[in-house]
């Protein structure tokens, strides 16, 4: 069990042969409803099998997937998370009656459809973590989820050695050869930023001294690691590589709240102490590190820049005063943004370059609150579940450099984060347990 004194997760699994017959049937509608799980996994985590299999049979699968769920689970008193993802979509109500539900230039189907998937790792992970406590279907999310990521990313990889340039192609939408490049297996915007969260949790089992942590489990975590980053720099995004960076320093320093807050104060002191230009001729030998990979290296130099000349470069100051722009448009339209009944959408600017700050400039506090607070207590409930675990360091920064990245990229659309943040990472400690026989009890 993970945690067995706050959980008591039992991992014992009855072999269907010694049960009666409503339980047999109980069996195997459970065993059914594990493997569509993974079926979902594979469509989040496989941009190949996303672009080949389509939207509509994910729909279809994620309604096998409720219908063959305890259906106590929806009657019974749900978590506070899972109430305000549900209040947060309800607040929508206004808007779409009045006809005014927009989210950028997006298509306002395709935004709420987007929306439903960015959470609904959410209601999984609930189910299977918290209500069911089902080690075994967490167990299999974990493993083939990293097995698809590792397939994923070697496809990814030799089609970028094709076309270096395709999976920043893929995240604007206008090249004739978009259609080349996801035939491929190319990830885009969503398979890069989800795989550095995965990354960033698969380093607990690669550098925490945990001897009923398998050797296997271990390579096969370092296997993945090191296919995702060559995936990541084949890429081209530079902000990719540096969250990977940073979370990869803040799993060894984070212990918990108190060590949060020292890291948070010891770098707002190196940032007041450090002379700017030593960051920004830091930054400069980082981008020599990429010479060969022109896109990496122009974006840490423009970022350089700042730090040297006072003065930070076009693409750098551009993405600045997009967030300026939101931040400024929130400020006034604060109760229910530019879609509310007292906004203008017409002559309103919003930058679309920020998840959270956009979100706020759209709909005001009315429209954003509910999701706030739904992933406060999404995040408290599973720093709770793993409370005094190895892996809370791990977890606490993967729910860190969720929020800064909401800050400076548009994201909430972009569902591939929202199902590895919600359901595969809180489900990786489980993999060591993978191949355990049936009725095999084991310990993480």
């Amino acid at each position: 069990m993970i945690y067995e004194k706050k959980m008591n997760v039992d991992w014992k699994l009855l072999h269907p042969y010694t049960l009666k017959d409503n339980k047999k049937e109980m069996y195997y509608l459970n065993y059914f409803n594990n493997w569509v799980a993974v079926f979902i996994c594979l469509w989040f985590a496989w941009p190949f099998m996303n672009y080949r299999l389509g939207l509509l049979p994910l729909i279809f699968v994620l309604a096998a997937w409720f219908f063959t769920t305890d259906m106590k689970w929806v009657f019974k008193r749900l978590s506070f998370d899972l109430v305000f993802i549900v209040i947060w979509f309800l607040s929508f109500l206004p808007y779409i009656f009045t006809g005014k539900f927009y989210f950028g230039n997006l298509n306002p189907i395709y935004a709420l459809i987007c929306f439903s998937l960015f959470f609904v790792g959410i209601f999984v992970n609930h189910y299977y973590m918290f209500f069911k406590q089902n080690g075994r279907a967490l167990r299999n999310i974990a493993l083939f989820t990293i097995l698809f990521f590792i397939i994923a990313s070697v496809q990814s990889y030799l089609g970028l050695r094709q076309y270096p340039l395709a999976a920043r192609v893929l995240a604007t939408g206008s090249d004739p050869l978009m259609q080349t490049y996801v035939s491929l297996g190319i990830g885009g915007f969503g398979f890069v930023y989800s795989a550095v969260f995965v990354n960033i949790a698969l380093l607990y089992f690669i550098i925490t001294r945990d001897s009923k942590i398998r050797l296997f489990y271990r390579f096969l975590a370092l296997f993945a690691y090191i296919i995702i980053t060559m995936m990541l720099i084949s890429a081209s995004y530079a902000t990719s590589l540096l969250f990977l960076f940073i979370g990869t320093l803040l799993v060894f320093f984070i212990r918990g709240k108190k060590s949060l807050i020292f890291c948070i104060l010891f770098a707002i002191i190196m940032i007041l102490l450090i002379p700017k230009e030593m960051i920004g001729y830091l930054l400069i030998d980082v981008a020599n590190l990429f010479k060969e990979n022109g896109v990496i290296n122009s974006k840490f130099m423009d970022l350089a820049k700042g730090f040297v000349t006072d003065s930070f470069g076009s693409q750098t100051n551009g993405r600045g005063q997009l967030y300026l722009e939101s931040l400024d448009t929130f400020f006034h339209n604060p109760l229910f943004g530019i879609y509310g009944p007292f906004g203008d959408s017409f002559n309103a600017k919003v930058g679309g370059h920020s998840g959270w700050l956009d979100l706020l400039a759209y709909y005001g506090l009315f429209g954003s609150l509910p999701l706030f607070a739904a992933i406060f207590f999404l995040f408290r409930k599973q720093l709770k579940f793993y409370a005094n675990h190895p892996y809370t360091s791990f977890i606490l920064t993967a729910q860190i450099l969720f929020v800064i990245f909401g800050f400076i990229n548009p994201f909430l659309y972009v569902y591939q984060i929202g199902f590895v943040l919600f359901t595969v990472i809180p489900a990786l400690p489980y993999l060591s347990n993978a191949f355990l026989k049936n009725g095999e009890e084991r310990n993480t």
